[in-house]
């Protein structure tokens, strides 16, 4: 099947690469000019900046009349290539800074929850572990990049996003499946890239400064501009609560992020980009067993960095070539201290885990644009990947009479591929279509090709675009599950993905519009816990497995509504039916995915008020997320309830001219509104509610 499947995506590109030689006399449209406004749209597709000059990444839509244009936004994480969002066959979705801003979100975790067909599960307070999934799929088969560098823990496979800010934030792109053709493993589910802000224009600062219950603090400096041609922003942010659990709940994180874009002239570009993230969560429930109080001592330091550079060169109006290299830590410590009445088997709990993981990689590929709506696109990438994890615990030694002892395991692998895509436009832009293939290779589990295509059909006459695509990926084993000690499985195969995804987004006029996608997943060898016979090898009689398959289908429906002139209404609802057909004598089920999830956004701005330049913006924000399966306390699976959650924020701009100062606001944002006691994972009570108020200035 995966066979033919490449068989026919070949075939695909291989057309689609020789059908523009026989257009090779018509010359490539001329670079874009930069908007000067853009489309307002929805939730789901927040607008987004196309930079000035496209060359080789222009859009294959032909550019019209400046005064009249309205651009859909543009993405690249879809493609890799700068593309309208109107022109792509897969489904994608964009929210930006100035939609972040507004609601006054801290954390990208937080930013995710609205968009459709993701559900976020934090595992108690802020700064707990919290958990991405994309329609269905595990944590670890989402992929998480930070201005496009994996970020995914070589350990567990997934990405832990609870410190991941908002700070110095162009936009966030959310690709839902169709993942694997471009970035390997881990894209099963789908692709959440975040993007820094490119520093343009006069030097310019704001300040956030905001405080509420539970002594919840807020600051955030940023600065960004442009001095000749060096392009920079940036952002500090730091955040401290203490939680509203009685004992050992609070958290705090500072975080930094920079971005320089320098121009050495018309055709290249340096870029670089760093972040750094400190942060200390305490545990409350880090020891989850009935009967056993609030672990009053339990704490965990998390440490994480990030540095990137690349070079981007035009070689005149068809040729755009990039080379990027970068380097990720990630270092988590764990203490947990024995505490009154933490007892395990009769005797005081303890541990401390140090787990320190280090990701070397590079990034290759070129654009050539044969003629307008043709583009080619090849690239190479590479990884090594080296974790080292320890433990100390007073049951780690599994044997009887289970002392005290280490765990501990090292582990490192490589990993590289090369992918083609190509891009064509038929009938005079009536049929855009994207095929391409990845074939990756991996020191541990050999080659593996994974093909895609997608189309997207505009039907201008009745404002609807049509779209359809069809993907394959895999997942390669995290270590914890190759080699964690007592429970990895070394004999573990890959995880296989096939996907089908197809809808349509219908426009109607300038105030209201409706996207619907049906999907279907299927994957091969999904790693679950199966059980095993006593030994050596294995000491708890289960350790990691390869179960049959999972299929996974679904519906998401998104609409937006402009009600009155400044007062918008824009939501989603997913219907998702996940089932496990297993043959490993494993108890695989779907754990902690709702069959029904929806959010909606209604959202009001009105100016001049009071001042001829003031403004209001006011905002609520629901989430429903429906009963699902999960792990108990005791180990056993059960029903967990849907809850509803209710946000709202209210901000003032008052528009006063001051010295150095041009935008003046004051705002107060209500986490949990209406106060609900509920819980996103069995075991860790999700936080009540918080009441954060405070000023924005914005200097120049």
């Amino acid at each position: 099947m995966r066979l033919s499947s490449w068989i026919l995506s070949t075939i695909v590109v291989a057309t689609l690469l020789l059908a523009p030689i026989a257009r090779a006399q018509e010359p490539a449209s001329a670079p874009s000019p930069a908007p000067t406004q853009t489309k307002s749209t929805p939730a789901n597709q927040a607008k987004s900046s196309t930079p000035a000059k496209k060359k080789a990444g222009q859009p294959m839509t032909p550019p019209k009349k400046q005064e009249a244009q309205k651009l859909n936004p543009v993405v690249v994480t879809a493609t890799r290539i700068e593309q309208p969002i109107a022109d792509i066959g897969t489904t994608i979705t964009v929210v930006e800074d100035p939609q972040i801003q507004e609601q006054k979100i801290d954390r990208v975790s937080d930013v995710l929850r609205q968009v459709p067909g993701v559900q976020v599960t934090q595992s108690g307070s802020p700064g707990a572990v919290t958990d991405i999934s994309i329609r269905g799929a595990t944590s670890a088969q989402t992929l998480i990049l930070v201005d496009g560098v994996e970020v995914n823990s070589g350990a567990t496979g997934g990405f832990d996003m609870a410190n991941l800010t908002t700070g110095n934030l162009d936009r966030v792109e959310v690709l839902r499946g169709a993942g694997g053709s471009l970035y390997g493993s881990q894209a099963i589910g789908g692709v959440v890239n975040v993007l820094s802000q490119e520093g343009e224009g006069p030097p310019t600062a704001s300040l956030v400064s905001a405080g509420g219950n539970r002594a919840t603090s807020r600051q955030v400096v940023t600065v960004s501009g442009a001095e000749g041609n060096l392009g920079y922003s940036g952002a500090v942010s730091y955040f401290s609560t203490e939680g509203f659990r009685p004992v050992n709940d609070n958290s705090d994180n500072l975080s930094g992020s920079m971005r320089l874009d320098y121009h050495l002239g018309d055709d290249t570009v340096i870029r670089g980009f760093a972040r750094y993230i400190a942060s200390n969560v305490s545990l409350p429930n880090f020891l989850v067993a009935s009967g056993v109080p609030l672990d009053s001592t339990a704490h965990q330091r998390d440490e994480f960095m990030l540095f990137k550079g690349e070079v981007e060169h035009h070689f005149g109006d068809n040729l755009l070539a990039r080379v990027s290299a970068f380097f990720v830590r990630q270092d988590l410590r764990l203490n947990a201290p024995p505490f009154p009445g933490g007892i395990v088997f009769g005797a005081p709990y303890f541990e401390t885990d140090s787990i320190p993981e280090e990701t070397h990689g590079g990034n290759a590929e070129a654009i050539y644009t044969w003629a307008r709506g043709w583009r080619t696109l090849a690239g190479f990438d590479f990884l090594d990947r080296g974790l080292q994890s320890g433990s100390f615990c007073s049951f780690c030694d599994p044997l009887p009479p289970f002392a005290a002892g280490a765990s501990k395991f090292n582990a490192r692998r490589q990993e590289y591929a090369g992918y083609v895509e190509q891009e064509g436009s038929l009938f005079n832009d009536h049929f855009l279509v994207t095929g391409g293939f990845r074939v990756d290779g991996n020191s541990q589990f050999g080659e593996e090709v994974s093909p895609a295509w997608s189309v997207a059909i505009p039907i201008t006459k009745i404002s609807t675009t049509l779209r359809g695509s069809y993907s394959e990926g895999f997942r390669a084993p995290a270590f914890n599950e190759l080699y964690y000690p007592d429970y990895g499985n070394p004999r573990l195969k890959p995880e296989i993905s096939s996907e089908y995804d197809g809808g349509f987004t219908t426009n109607f006029g300038e105030r209201a519009s409706l996207t619907t996608t049906w999907f279907s997943r299927r994957v091969h060898d999904l790693i679950v816990t199966v059980p095993c016979k006593y030994g050596p090898s294995c000491l708890f009689d289960s350790e990691a497995g390869n179960a049959a398959r999972v299929d996974v289908q679904g519906v998401e429906v998104v609409p937006s509504l402009t009600i009155v002139k400044g007062l918008t209404l824009n939501g989603n609802v997913t219907v998702l039916d996940e089932t496990h057909a297993d043959a490993a004598g494993s108890t695989a089920q779907p754990l902690r995915v709702a069959k029904h999830t929806a959010s909606a956004l209604l959202q009001y701005v009105r100016s001049a008020n009071f001042l001829p330049h003031d403004r209001i913006t006011a905002g609520v924000n629901y989430i429903f997320v429906g009963d699902r399966d999960d792990i108990t306390i005791e180990s056993t699976v059960a029903n967990h309830a849907a809850y509803n959650l209710v946000n709202a924020v209210v901000s003032y701009s008052m528009g006063i001219p001051l010295k150095h100062v041009h935008n003046e606001e004051v705002f107060a944002r209500v986490s949990n509104l209406m106060d609900r006691r509920y819980s996103e994972a069995f075991g860790f009570p999700a936080p009540t509610i918080n009441v954060l108020a405070g000023v924005k200035l914005d200097f120049e």
